[in-house]
């Protein structure tokens, strides 16, 4: 069982949105129901599209207790007198970038953590602690989606925003749920197609 439950190993999971993120994630702990080591998942309250982690595509799901975002400290208190080996965490990029050293603690605890998450938000920027918890990871898997444009069916690393079938400028709030709002929707773009009006990041050459 040593290639299931590795004491203090990170696994992120990360990609645009429509990559595959929450199937993998989802078949991953399905799979781990068959060991003898019990586990159990967590997703940030900001999202309340579904219960639990969902895969729409799919029609997966999996149990998961929710936690604000705002105090991923809170993890430990569902920890407390339980036997948990493996700890999942989905949609890590909505939660503080306290969150980083909440999951660095729970590896010198000997969790074998695994965290999903989109690398970067709308605007094509690091997204929340996914980036620090990149870095951190002992294995990573990348995700790529397809190009939404049509025709395009380019590898696909970006999430596009659009209000009203438009691209969002820059300025639009960074967390928007999609389903909690009439006018937003999203898509995954190649980065020929991924469109951010209004953009403050300038172009340098390279020397």
């Amino acid at each position: 069982m040593s290639e299931v439950y590795k004491p203090g190993y990170l696994e992120v999971i990360f990609g645009p949105m429509k990559s595959g993120k929450s199937e993998v994630f989802i078949i991953l702990f399905k799979k781990l129901s068959y060991s003898n080591h019990e586990w159990v998942t967590f997703k940030p309250a900001v999202n309340i599209r579904e219960e639990g982690i969902a895969s729409r595509a799919f029609n997966l799901n999996l149990q998961a207790i929710v936690i604000d975002e705002n105090h991923p400290e809170l993890i430990f208190e569902h920890l407390k007198g339980k036997k948990y080996k493996i700890i999942g965490i989905d949609e890590a990029q909505f939660f503080d970038d306290y969150l980083v050293d909440i999951v660095d603690t729970l590896l010198k605890q000997r969790y074998h953590v695994i965290v999903s998450g989109l690398m970067l938000n709308f605007r094509g920027e690091p997204f929340g602690p996914m980036p620090w918890l990149v870095g951190r990871a002992n294995k990573v898997t990348r995700l790529t989606g397809i190009c939404d444009v049509n025709e395009c069916n380019r590898r696909a690393t970006r999430t596009q925003r659009l209000i009203n079938g438009e691209p969002a400028s820059y300025d639009s709030p960074v967390v928007v749920i999609e389903g909690q709002g009439k006018k937003e929707t999203y898509e995954t773009r190649c980065v020929i197609h991924h469109i951010v009006p209004k953009s403050n990041v300038k172009n340098k050459s390279i020397d």
